[in-house]
């Protein structure tokens, strides 16, 4: 997801979706853990060239 600010930079939000019950169960019965949520980052928008 990217949501703009008001000073023309970006935030990016990337999510993953949770599992479902029955695959929570599953990774549960392997002994698997899914990866954390990574942070928001902030991106600046590109210069842009003289006119």
């Amino acid at each position: 997801m990217c949501v703009p600010t008001t000073d023309g930079r970006e935030l990016l939000l990337i999510r993953h979706t949770e599992p479902s019950t029955d695959v929570a169960l599953l990774l549960e019965h392997l002994t698997l853990t899914l990866p954390t949520q990574p942070p928001p980052k902030i991106r600046y928008p590109a210069a842009k060239p003289p006119a």
